[in-house]
């Protein structure tokens, strides 16, 4: 099966294995921000980060306005829209960036490992999207996977409320499931240009008069600016794109399956980056959740 994509009247044609590739890359732009969100901590808050994330983004389709100003909009759309800016960016960025602070990354991690399965139950429930043994065995071993990698990880930060940060975590996993089943819905009709301008701009709104109540950074440094603008244009633009062009071509479950990507890129890249080690376990968790994502990747659909 091939995908065909039309823009302006001229047709590019991608298979999904070609779109599978290009999620796999906005998987890793994802896990690259984990570790841009240290450096831009050092001298950024929160809200700052979380600004950043749609402004720069907002901004870029804004510019962009003539591409996708012609919305294929329809009685009532209003509603997925509202509740597709509502998931994400606005309770998704909101819950993860804040359960952080009540939580370890370790339990944080097996909380996230739930995100594929909500979704694929979802895009089941409220989509009919088929739900495969194949695509069910894989969703087991990618979840078993990421759990175990977290799960094993040596924690470098004290849990002050454990209860409150997972209830969080679970809210950011439970916000990602209802976007992915919405952009999936409005894909139907709307293009991932027109998907990803709606929720960028959205997000900035929603977000500017919160960010007026944080106070200005008092000294800001070369790899804090670098974290922020990578969090901005790397995650904000690009992986936003490429998710939402995913979503409009693949089905919602198996996108949501390729998330478990995000922390085992973010090991390898805090291994690279930051120095940070794997041990034994986590190095076969990280391979069994890859296992999971190769078992779907290659499955084949009519």
């Amino acid at each position: 099966m091939l995908v065909a994509v039309s823009s302006g009247g001229f047709v590019m044609v991608f298979s999904p294995r070609i779109v599978m590739s290009l999620l796999v890359v906005c998987y890793a732009l994802w896990g690259g921000g984990m570790i841009a969100m240290k450096y831009a901590f050092e001298s950024f808050a929160v809200l700052h980060v979380v600004f950043a994330r749609v402004a720069f983004a907002a901004l870029f389709y804004l510019a962009l306005f003539p591409k996708w100003r012609r919305l294929p909009y329809e009685k009532g759309d209003w509603k997925y829209l509202l509740l597709l800016v509502m998931f994400e960016p606005c309770l998704f960025f909101l819950c993860e960036t804040f359960s952080m602070k009540y939580t370890t990354a370790s339990q944080g991690g097996v909380i996230a490992a739930c995100f594929p399965l909500c979704t694929a139950v979802a895009a089941w429930l409220f989509l009919k999207e088929r739900l495969t043994k194949r695509t069910v065995i894989a969703i087991i071993l990618a979840v078993i996977g990421v759990a175990g990698s977290s799960y094993f990880a040596e924690g470098d930060a004290k849990a002050s409320n454990p209860l409150l940060g997972n209830i969080l975590m679970f809210g950011a996993v439970l916000s990602s499931t209802g976007y992915a089943v919405c952009a999936r819905f409005i894909a139907r009709r709307y293009s991932f240009l027109s998907i990803s301008a709606i929720q960028a701009i959205g997000g900035a709104i929603a977000f500017f008069p919160f960010l007026l109540t944080s106070s200005a950074p008092q000294q800001i440094t070369l790899p804090a600016l670098g974290g922020l603008v990578y969090m901005g244009v790397g995650v904000g633009i690009l992986a936003y794109l490429l998710l939402n062009f995913a979503l409009k071509n693949l089905e919602a479950g198996i996108v949501s399956l390729f998330g478990n990507l995000i922390p085992v890129f973010t090991l390898i890249f805090a291994y690279a980056i930051l120095g940070e080690r794997l041990n034994l376990p986590q190095v076969a968790c990280v391979g069994l959740a890859l296992v999971g994502v190769l078992l779907s990747s290659t499955e084949k659909r009519a």
